[in-house]
């Protein structure tokens, strides 16, 4: 048994903002850093972030940075704090209990009847996206009755993000009330993070969210950022500065074979933060549920062979995935393990084909060009974009396939076993082409054409049974073992390839499969369980 001592060490806090809208109209943004006080102006009391409401205590809150997560906990303020429209309540002497904050949650000091606020009330939506310098409009409903939102519109509220619809959705006066239609947009319409169904009625406060514009409904004003959608190129990433794209939160996942079979527990108690500029290798035995992982993540809980039932919560972009799976799911890139392609297709239709089936009929033939240039252009894929998929090699094909869901607005890629079937130099080839960073100078050789898809700032999972080929370019890696104990799969470990293999004490992360696997290798699942939640608790 491995008894070395695995130390750990806290991660430096990772920047997020907050947006704060005090008594509807006062607007300011504040950039976390760690761990920070939240509290009225006072002249016998100092908070990092200051409050002018009235209702606000001078102690109110405090915001935590704990294990690569931000955390809030209400600090037994005199009118409290709700988040997502939940009051928290009191825990101890101290305050409430501390709650993990994902991006876009609601956190807002109140009256109770959150449909009727106080004239002083409070709001603050806590990103991980927003940028500091974030520019934001001003959009007065005062003597209207409709109002339009949709893309670069003349008359209403124009919206600059690309996925958003021309004629996306429509505020209406009705008995008194504001509600927001959705007119049967491609990409849906949300209010406090919930998917509307073709109406809803709105309350002052209320948080709408567009494709990736956030709108804020004060009551007689609509508050909302203009999005830069333009397709980020490789080097415009800041590593350093990123954010989480999707938490994940299952409880567990049993699986069910046709309509009378007999629910199987595939997966228990995964927890993890996946970020902006990831790649990661998911890594596993037989039946520890790596497939099933990557279909739970990716909204794929039926298909002709069972149905998923997942119990938990998983987060894209702050917002529920199976609740709003018609919002989120063009976020999400699955690429298949054998592709279809037209051999004949050059690299430039066969991606336009694409754009014109994910845009729909709105967008203009000069719009979706350019969408198609940019996508080009920012992966490097000018040289080859006039080539026929027959003639290029199987890891550019791979690419392609990449650009093909990059011409839409996907957060993360998911990749089932892309080098099932080749050999040693083949299985590298590709994972070049999948991963490897590449200067401007260097793109104009074919065989480094394509740049690494995570540098403009997305995400990428891969299984893959060989996985020491190319080691050194995953970030991480996601560990799913086998448990004696339930038979399902549990997370064994989530972090930098360096520390995993000092965590199983191995050379490569080939033998981790042997170290955890009770089929055929060490039968240390349960053990290494055990260990790494441990460690996770400090």
């Amino acid at each position: 048994m491995d008894n070395r001592t695995v130390y750990y060490a806290p991660l430096p806090p990772k920047p997020a903002t907050l947006f704060i809208l005090e008594k509807g109209i006062n607007l300011s943004i504040v950039r976390l850093s760690g761990d920070m006080s939240l509290g009225r102006k006072s002249s016998d009391s100092y908070s990092d972030i200051t409050l002018y409401s009235c209702i606000a205590s001078r102690n109110h809150g405090e915001f935590s940075f704990i294990d690569g997560s931000y955390y809030y906990k209400d600090n037994n303020s005199l009118n409290g704090t709700f988040i997502n429209g939940i009051k928290l309540e009191k825990y101890n002497e101290r305050g409430s209990r501390a709650v993990k904050l994902t991006d876009g949650d609601v956190i807002r000091i109140d009256r109770s009847q959150l449909n009727v606020p106080h004239d002083e009330a409070v709001e603050m939506i806590f990103s991980t996206t927003f940028s500091a310098d974030e520019q934001w409009q001003r959009y007065s409903l005062n003597g209207s009755y409709n109002v339009k939102i949709g893309r670069n519109i003349d008359d209403g509220i124009s919206l600059t993000d690309f996925m958003s619809s021309r004629n996306h959705a429509m505020l209406q006066w009705n008995a008194g009330r504001w509600k927001i239609v959705d007119n049967n947009s491609k990409n849906g319409v949300s209010v406090n993070k919930n998917q509307v169904e073709y109406e809803q009625f709105l309350n002052p406060l209320d948080v709408i969210r567009i494709a990736n514009t956030t709108l804020i409904f004060t009551g007689s004003e609509i508050i909302y950022n203009s999005v830069n959608s333009s397709v980020k190129r490789a080097d415009s990433f800041d590593y350093s500065n990123r954010s989480v794209i999707m938490n994940v939160n299952i409880n567990e996942v049993k699986a069910k074979r046709g309509n009378f079979g007999k629910k199987k527990t595939l997966l228990k108690d995964i927890n993890l933060d996946i970020e902006a500029g990831d790649f990661i290798l998911v890594l596993g035995g037989a039946g520890a549920g790596k497939s099933t992982f990557i279909k739970a993540i990716t909204g794929q809980n039926h298909d002709i062979e069972q149905t998923l039932d997942i119990k938990g919560n998983i987060f894209l972009e702050g917002m529920n995935l199976y609740k709003n799976l018609r919002v989120l799911k063009h976020k999400i890139g699955v690429v298949p393990q054998y592709p279809d392609y037209r051999a004949n297709d050059t690299v430039y239709n066969t991606i336009m084909d694409s754009a014109k089936l994910q845009l729909a009929s709105e967008y203009s033939r000069q719009e979706i060009k350019q969408r198609v240039d940019d996508v080009i252009e920012s992966m490097m894929l000018s040289s080859i974009k006039n080539s026929m998929l027959g003639i290029i090699s199987g890891g550019q094909r791979k690419r392609v396939q990449v650009a093909i869901k990059a011409v839409g607005d996907i957060s993360f890629f998911t990749f089932d076993e892309p080098d099932a079937g080749l050999d040693v130099a083949g299985r590298v080839d590709q994972m070049k082409q999948i991963t490897r960073p590449i200067t401007l100078e260097e793109s104009k050789d074919n065989s480094l054409e394509l740049m690494h898809c995570t540098d403009s700032g997305k995400a990428g999972l891969m299984i893959s049974h060989y996985p020491d080929d190319v080691a050194n370019m995953y970030k991480k890696v996601i560990v799913l073992a086998k448990s004696k104990v339930d038979d399902a799969g549990h997370l064994a470990y989530y972090g930098d390839i360096p520390n995993a293999l000092s965590f199983f004490g191995v050379k490569k992360l080939s033998e981790i499969v042997l170290e955890i696997n009770y089929e055929g290798g060490k039968g240390r699942g349960d053990e290494f369980i055990q260990k790494f939640e441990r460690t996770r608790r400090g």
